[in-house]
């Protein structure tokens, strides 16, 4: 195991109506003004949710503002409309309500609000750190992204979709009600919680093999995926099944499972990033299709990462004798397991073109190196290659 420094704020509260909460905690924590973040128009699932939460709010006095309109794909500059709003009005707590998407562009507005350059090209598309932030609490509706208790927000613009990460986006306090996923749909519920095995996929698959404890989180939080999503697809009110995958969600993306392992390999979640940004694509299942492909390029590179993966995960007998054989029937159960859930495991459901396939692969975001990816350094050429593998 590796040095390391773990910083992780957020204060989660979980259970069953906990959003009926929020005034109080909020007001607790020192608010007086929250920027109320939602979906809003065609979402109409969540009205209930957004009337008990101003109910809460107006409760403890808690004065709010309402930034509704954000798109499943947040954007950069629907994001600075937001910023804009934060100032004038002089807001103190951002409160996002929703997936992923909602809390992203809460964390955007939160930087936005101090902020004087320019967000996008400085943070997301370039490497500038944060400085200040307003605090963030979440409510959260989908569990898969896990930026309730993570340092990271996606955001697109234009074709493409960038990350800002930084310790000074991580939630103050995250509300957790397993019950508020219970009207997903089961593509949305199915697509989450890819992310959430994509997720811990990325801190896996490194070259650091002596991660006893953290190797055996990581294992357990896809396990978790595997075990209980099939059961929320079947009874979607199926509160332990909800309970399960929401918790996974944060263990999977706050670096839990990450540390001592030196690096990240986010090179499915970078392929992916530009597919979702020129088609709008569920990221989900974009790292479904992009996963199995990825693991078939590279795993020649550190074989016995994905012997102990497949063995350990996927039950898949370990042969010594025969690595590449068993590596690859681990991959077949991976994609078999996407496909019983009804997700794909093909470019062209996601919507992708054979001849979008080279500037796709050009945009990647890269390392000082020009490479992509750290398990196996990824040229242009090899992540076209990876396409290949996922046609």
């Amino acid at each position: 195991m590796q040095d390391f420094q773990f910083y992780s704020p957020t204060r989660f509260v979980f259970g069953r109506g906990k959003e009926n909460e929020v005034g109080e905690i909020l007001s607790q924590a020192g608010a007086t003004k929250v920027m109320l973040c939602h979906y809003g128009e065609g979402a109409d699932y969540e009205k209930p949710i957004i009337e008990r939460v101003v109910a809460s709010l107006e409760k403890a006095g808690l004065a709010y503002v309402d930034f509704a309109g954000i798109q499943a794909n947040p954007s950069a500059d629907r994001s600075q409309e937001g910023v804009e709003i934060a100032r004038a009005e002089g807001v103190d707590w951002m409160l996002p309500v929703g997936g992923g998407s909602v809390i992203d562009t809460a964390k955007y507005i939160a930087v936005g609000y101090y902020y004087e350059g320019d967000m996008w090209e400085d943070l997301y598309a370039g490497n500038g750190k944060v400085e200040k932030a307003l605090p963030v609490c979440t409510i959260n509706t989908l569990p898969g992204t896990g930026s309730e208790g993570s340092n990271s927000s996606v955001m697109g613009k234009g074709v493409l979709k960038r990350s800002l990460n930084d310790d000074m986006i991580r939630p103050k306090i995250a509300i957790m009600d397993p019950e508020l996923a219970f009207t997903l749909p089961p593509f949305q519920t199915a697509s989450a919680a890819v992310d959430i095995m994509a997720h811990a996929h990325e801190r896996y698959f490194t070259i650091t093999d002596d991660n006893f404890l953290t190797d055996g989180l990581g294992e357990a939080v896809i396990k978790t995926v595997i075990k209980y999503l099939p059961i929320a697809l079947e009874d979607p009110t199926n509160y332990e099944a909800r309970a399960q995958l929401h918790w996974a969600s944060v263990l999977a993306h706050n670096d839990s499972c990450g540390v001592g392992r030196g690096f990240v390999d986010g090179t499915v979640h970078g392929i992916e990033s530009e597919i979702g940004g020129m088609y709008h694509s569920a990221h989900g299942a974009g790292c479904a299709c992009v996963t199995p492909a990825w693991m078939s390029y590279v795993w020649s590179e550190h074989p016995s990462r994905f012997v102990r993966y497949f063995e350990k995960v996927w039950g898949v007998e370990n042969d010594p004798f025969d690595q590449e054989g068993m590596i690859k029937e681990g991959i077949k159960r991976i994609k078999d397991f996407y496909v019983s859930v009804g997700i794909p495991v093909h470019y062209g459901e996601l919507g992708v073109k054979e001849e979008d396939i080279p500037t796709l692969a050009s945009t990647v975001r890269r390392g000082p190196d020009g490479m992509a990816g750290h398990f196996k350094k990824l040229s242009t050429e090899d992540i076209i290659n990876i396409y290949a593998l996922m046609k």
